[in-house]
């Protein structure tokens, strides 16, 4: 019965139309805004309530900054495979690494539901980044990230993401932030070069950083399936000296490596925390992996207790507010 209304409770949550808009953003002009960054300026500053966007279908060229003082912003699509927000800044075209980024988050308590992001600088083009989020309390729920190297940037704490797919090639998945990813796609988007999935750059021991993956699946992306034996990928690198990623419950397709993890020069191994617990899937096998000091490969649930939602990132206090369904424990 547990179950039964645990399943209804997503459903309703999810198809439901009960979002209060407090403003609509159409191309077509019928609506409040055409632009999505005019529809965020026209929102109050340091609000405590949630303001919400309703981002109408169509391919959006614009690049979004969500400033600091633009809080409890909720930006809602109608579905992320018709409502796409897209730029193509890169390092390749002169931009800094933060400068490209397709969504930028600043204010806290952001929420995204039902878009994608996408930077489409080519995989030649250097760091070029979908998502900056450096803000705390953010959650993103069925949205899709695309790009290449560094498609992701989590700088902050908490954040969360549910049911998100993320696809990219070099680290794409970085930052210091303090973060959960549940019953989320992760897809590499390159072969014959080594895809590494995150780059976590945990600055010190006592830092309120890492990211955990509950329940995610790392494989290829549909267009290169058929060159899947091409595939090179590596759950992480350290991108600082106590770097922490962990996956638990996952499914590792045999794109992942033996190894597993790999080194980043100058970097030491002793430091980071790198663990994985009863993944599944023809990469989940640890024998092989690194034999590193901060590797752990986890065979006991209490080792892992700690890593939940309701525990990692505090989420049973600040998720219910968003409405987007979440999993406390595992």
């Amino acid at each position: 019965m547990i179950f039964v209304l645990y399943l209804l409770v997503v459903v309703i949550v999810e198809f439901s139309d009960c979002f209060s808009f407090n403003s609509t953003v159409s191309l077509d002009g019928t609506e409040n805004f055409i632009k999505i960054n005019d529809a965020i300026a026209a929102a109050p500053n340091f609000s405590t309530t949630r303001f919400y966007i309703h981002v109408k279908p169509g391919t959006y060229q614009e690049i979004i900054e969500v400033p600091y003082e633009k809080t409890c912003i909720a930006l809602i699509g109608d579905d992320s495979s018709t409502t796409i927000i897209v730029n193509n800044r890169s390092n390749g075209t002169g931009s800094s690494t933060a400068s490209s980024a397709t969504l930028t988050v600043n204010g806290s308590n952001f929420m995204a539901q039902f878009l994608t992001f996408q930077n489409t600088a080519g995989p030649n083009e250097g760091q070029a980044i979908a998502l900056l989020d450096q803000a705390t309390h953010t959650a993103y729920y069925k949205c899709v990230f695309l790009g290449y190297q560094d498609t992701l940037y989590a700088g902050a704490l908490p954040q969360f993401f549910k049911e998100c797919d993320i696809y990219g090639s070099v680290d794409f998945i970085f930052g210091n932030g303090l973060v959960v990813f549940q019953d989320c796609n992760i897809y590499a988007r390159l072969f014959d070069v080594q895809i590494t999935v995150t780059a976590q750059s945990k600055p010190s021991l006592n830092s309120l950083s890492g990211f955990i993956f509950q329940n995610c699946k790392v494989t290829v992306s549909p267009e290169i399936a058929s060159s899947k034996d091409k595939v090179t990928v590596f759950l992480g690198r350290p991108w600082r000296m106590y770097s922490m990623v962990v996956f638990i419950d996952s499914f590792l397709d045999n794109v992942v490596q033996p190894k597993g993890w790999l080194e980043w020069p100058g970097v030491p191994e002793n430091l980071l925390y790198y663990a994985e617990y009863n993944n599944s899937g023809g990469g989940a096998n640890t024998s092989q992996r690194v034999n590193w000091p901060g590797y752990h490969a986890l065979n006991n649930a209490k080792e892992v207790a700690t890593f939940t939602v309701e525990i990692f990132i505090n989420g049973t206090q600040w998720l219910p507010q968003t409405g987007i369904p979440f999993r406390a424990g595992f």
